[in-house]
């Protein structure tokens, strides 16, 4: 047994050993000479399979680190055979309480572990809606908060990037499979997401709108059309790459009016240029209170400029410890910059115009948000 431990269990001491105590390696030396013994039959009445080579040497990385669940839990829980066989077990509560959702269950475990979330957490507190407005440091915002879920908590439907204004993202038949899951988000409008009903947490960021549109123009500026869904279709994205930048903010196509011509009252109250008409510019005021009014009813705002501060706030709201950094994602890689020649005042005067309405909707959640820091 000796031999044992000096040939065998040494060797996998990590590169981190030089950092802990001689109790915590010893400690770790134990684990893993039990794990060393026992991960095959462990792993197998676990999950009634045999395990591969790399099965059994997760299974002993994991066994012998610390974490806060024990160690047979948490190195089951690093063998994917394992983490099936433990969300079951978790989840069967949660999700086999409704019979009407017992079918799905088996599908739900076969998406794979590229899904968001945390297989060793669920979600215990208030089902949690996040209005995603595009080009305000969103997807930063899921990656911090996605980990608080387990990933079967989370809305998997693939239409949630594409905008209210081009689909029905919420039809009836699919509102009450999304009501169930404690978090929800996309590129969704406020009265899209309110048909999910009460007692949700209901939160949005919000950007400076002229630097939205800028980063928005940007982005697409730097994609593939294909690559953004629409089956290369997308109309907006090839304006974009079409046009300058000046051209672009003048344009009255409506595919585009709808994400740069006062998009936060837009997404806020529903009201989109559809069919020739819009019902923004028939009472631009009547529009705008009603924007402030629905902005007033989440329950949390934050600026994307302050986003470190803004998650901290989110997470001290809803019982979870944000990040220290947080990463921007998707964010401008290699476009072009708009053609040499544009006049930047022209440009700068189509911005103030096309966010004439969304500046006082900002300034608001503005105030909101440093007063309530």
């Amino acid at each position: 047994m000796v031999l044992f431990f000096k040939k065998e269990l040494l060797p996998s001491l990590t590169d981190d050993d030089s950092h802990v105590t001689t109790r915590a390696r010893v400690r770790a030396l134990v684990l893993d000479g039990f794990a060393a013994a026992f991960a095959v039959p462990m792993l197998r009445l676990a999950t009634g399979a045999w395990p591969t080579p790399a099965d059994v040497a997760a299974f002993r990385r994991a066994f012998r680190r610390f974490t806060p669940l024990p160690p047979l839990m948490r190195a089951l829980a690093t063998v994917p055979a394992g983490r099936e066989q433990l969300t079951r077990a978790m989840l069967a509560g949660w999700l086999l309480a409704d019979e009407a959702y017992r079918g799905q269950l088996r599908d739900e475990m076969s998406a794979g572990d590229a899904r968001l979330g945390n297989p060793l957490r669920v979600w215990s507190g208030p089902p949690v809606t996040f209005l995603h407005l595009e080009k305000t440091g969103g997807m930063a915002a899921v990656a911090a908060l996605a980990p608080q879920f387990h990933p079967l908590q989370i809305d998997a439907d693939p239409r949630r990037a594409h905008p209210p204004h081009l689909f029905c993202p919420l039809p009836p038949f699919l509102v009450a499979r999304v009501r169930r899951c404690a978090l929800v988000w996309g590129h969704y409008d406020l009265p899209s997401i309110r048909r999910l009903g009460d007692g949700r947490f209901t939160f949005t960021l919000l950007r400076e709108p002229r630097a939205r549109i800028r980063s928005l123009y940007g982005y697409w500026r730097g994609q593939a059309a294909l690559g953004l869904g629409w089956d290369g279709m997308n109309q907006p994205v090839l304006m974009a790459q079409r046009l300058d930048f000046a051209a672009f903010l003048q344009t009255e196509e409506p595919m585009v009016v709808n994400y740069i011509d006062n998009f936060y009252v837009r997404r806020l109250t529903g009201h989109y240029v559809i069919q020739g008409h819009d019902p923004l510019a028939d009472d631009p005021q009547a529009r705008l209170q009603a924007a402030l009014e629905a902005l007033a009813s989440l329950d949390f705002v934050g600026l994307s400029e302050e986003m470190n501060g803004a998650l901290d706030a989110l997470g001290a709201r809803l019982g979870f410890t944000a990040p220290a950094h947080v990463a921007p994602v998707n964010v401008t890689r290699g476009a072009p910059r708009p053609p040499a020649g544009e006049e930047e005042d022209e440009i700068e005067s189509w911005l103030l115009r096309r966010t004439s309405l969304d500046q006082i909707v900002y300034a608001a959640a503005a105030q909101r948000y440093r007063y309530s820091a």
